[in-house]
């Protein structure tokens, strides 16, 4: 009985001790590093930087101003989700608190897109969608970081990040 005893204890000891843990699940992909990212605009950046601000314009709201620590956040998230195969704002958080940390946004938002075959396509969809559209339209954000990165199948992912520096 003593020695069951003993086997159990291991046991128990063994399954705590390699166990995964939450934290394990959430940690960032390695790949999923802004630091070394250079920056480069396409045109099709550029039309949604400037089909933004003229939207934002008709409402009276200030045009917003492009930020290149933003566009890192937004060129690494672009290419997480080619990746991954999916759009999604994972690691919003991580971009999120990058942004703080980088140029001390004092707010962060987002908007993601996949598929759109240009900028008037998807800041349509982004303007006709309640929730992209309470990102377009706040009044709070002063900058915007832009990504329109092509997968190996010719088709976009965009991704859009708003800052209120």
């Amino acid at each position: 009985m003593k020695k069951l005893s003993q086997v159990v204890v291991i046991l128990v000891l063994s399954i705590s001790l390699f166990s995964c843990s939450v934290e394990d699940d959430l940690s960032i992909p390695e790949a999923y590093n802004s630091e070394n990212i250079i920056v480069e605009y396409n045109s099709i950046d550029y039309e949604i930087l400037e089909l933004i601000n003229v939207y934002r314009t008709t409402l009276n709201l200030e045009p917003l101003g492009i930020l290149n620590e933003a566009s890192k956040e937004a060129i690494a998230h672009n290419q997480y989700m080619i990746n991954t195969g999916a759009v999604s704002h994972d690691y919003f958080y991580a971009r999120s608190q990058n942004l703080v940390e980088a140029v001390e946004a004092k707010k962060v938002l987002e908007n993601v897109g996949y598929g759109f075959s240009n900028a008037e396509s998807v800041v349509n969809a982004w303007i006709n969608s309640d929730s992209h559209r309470e990102n377009i339209e706040d009044s709070n954000v002063t900058d915007f970081g832009i990504s329109t990165t092509k997968d190996e199948n010719g088709k976009y992912y965009f991704t859009n990040i708003f800052v209120k520096l």
